[in-house]
């Protein structure tokens, strides 16, 4: 069996992009490195394919490798955008804490019942927090009100979550910033590896040329064969 024989098949994906493939033209058993796609519980698999066909159009993959690199992009790109939407989760769920403890202390003033149970102020804290959150106009009014007895607004809420999840925060930008990194290092391999291929073709061009006869030897040589 000869090496054309044996060579893997190349697939045309981007003929069949109407169909939904998103792959540029890859070796058949190579397809596996598109199919996986790194999505989590609750990850939108239409916006990663989006995604992946955005990049893959702009790009242009010229070789298996560039494939490899650019499907590497796409999964940074993917895991720097999940990493954004947890800081933002975080600091959702900190506010939610930040403005329940902030108001307890009110609750607790105005309370003057002994017998009434820590966590029945806290029970309460909780649901305006909540139903603050949430757009609820009453719990919204309470909630501030609660707030500026003690002097406060909701930027201090806002401060007290974000001093609350600092250690967290710090830690997912860290992330981030490692994600966005390696991204630009792959782009830079692609744009690397596409002017060393340049390089070679203007050489590999210089070379013919040097080699070849100037015309009027070629036209004399000619003439004396004849």
């Amino acid at each position: 069996m000869n090496a054309a024989e044996t060579a893997a098949p190349v697939q045309d994906h981007h003929a069949s992009a109407a169909s939904g493939e998103i792959r540029p033209a890859l070796p058949r058993h190579l397809d596996f490195l598109f199919e996986e796609r790194p999505l989590l519980p609750g990850e939108d698999s239409r916006q990663y394919d989006t995604l992946l066909r955005t990049v893959v159009t702009q790009v242009k993959p010229a070789d298996v490798i560039e494939a490899i690199w650019v499907k590497d992009i796409v999964d940074l790109i993917w895991e720097a955008k999940r990493l954004r939407g947890w800081r933002v989760q975080l600091l959702t769920q900190a506010r939610f804490e930040a403005a329940t403890t902030l108001v307890m202390p009110i609750l607790e003033a105005q309370n003057q019942n002994a017998f009434t149970p820590d966590f029945e102020h806290r029970r309460e804290a909780e649901a305006l927090a909540l139903g603050w959150l949430n757009g609820g106009a009453d719990d919204a009014n309470a909630l501030l009100d609660l707030l500026r007895a003690r002097g406060l607004t909701v930027t201090d809420v806002t401060a007290q979550a974000f001093r609350l999840k600092l250690a967290e925060i710090e830690r997912i930008e860290r992330m981030i910033a490692s994600a966005d990194h390696r991204r630009d290092a792959l782009l830079r391999e692609v744009e690397r590896k596409r002017a060393g291929l340049g390089r070679h073709l203007r050489a590999a061009a210089a070379d013919v040329i040097d080699v070849e006869p100037p015309a009027t030897e070629a036209v004399v040589a000619a003439q004396s064969r004849t």
